[in-house]
């Protein structure tokens, strides 16, 4: 598959390596001009400015979702932020290569966004923190910049969440180490931790998730994943 064969409206992924840290950013396919070989997604903004992907030591890889099949991945695209005559803006994607069929294990972060409570040590009381995504290797959470931890301490926590659309609970115990930090607006702080074993179901879980959300981003009312 060439990028020019993507459908308006497939959901892409924007896999961003900085310097060795990984990215992710949601969008979806506006139009495809196969003849000019253009594809034109959704922008994304932060503080109300594109994000132009644009610098030393970044490249971009574009993974397609699609509900039904593998996902595509195109390595390493150029993405060109563009007005159009409307005055909105949108991504001009370009790729000399054809996609490959790409396993999402081990890369894809699941949006969790729930409250959960950690240990910063040994015997200290348990402070609420927010786990803001997971993955099948590792997690995120995100805390007030008075809450400080170390790189390579240990994060003990319990991932609890009830999918409404599956009408299943799940509950996982995560066991991490620090490995990057990054403060974040409103004075708190995003840490990212490995996970120190395998999570036995996390995968099931992760899929699960994401089946339904692209079954939401695809307009599909369907219930049950």
């Amino acid at each position: 598959m060439r990028i020019d064969d993507l459908s308006a409206g497939t959901a892409v992924t924007f896999m961003v390596n900085v310097n060795g840290e990984h990215l992710s950013f949601d969008s979806h396919i506006q139009d495809v001009f196969p003849k000019k070989h253009l594809v034109l997604a959704d922008a994304i903004f932060q503080d109300e400015k594109i994000i132009s992907f644009k610098g030393n030591n970044i490249t971009v890889d574009l993974l397609a979702v699609f509900i039904n099949e593998k996902p595509q991945l195109f390595e390493d695209v150029t993405i060109t932020p563009m007005k159009k005559a409307d005055n909105t803006f949108c991504y001009n994607i370009a790729s000399s290569e054809e996609g490959k069929i790409y396993n999402r294990r081990g890369y894809y972060r699941c949006y969790v966004g729930l409250p959960t409570a950690i240990s910063p040590a040994p015997g200290k009381v348990p402070v609420e923190v927010l786990l803001k995504d997971v993955s099948i290797n590792g997690f995120a959470i995100t805390c007030p910049n008075t809450l400080e931890l170390k790189e390579n301490s240990v994060i003990n926590l319990v991932l609890k969440d009830y999918v409404e659309e599956l009408d299943e609970e799940f509950e996982f115990h995560l066991c991490g180490i620090v490995v990057r930090s990054q403060e974040i607006e409103h004075g708190h702080t995003v840490y990212g931790c490995r996970l120190n074993n395998s999570v036995v179901g996390l995968e099931h879980y992760i899929m699960k998730k994401e089946r339904i959300r692209l079954r939401k981003t695809n307009g599909n009312p369907s219930n049950r994943a």
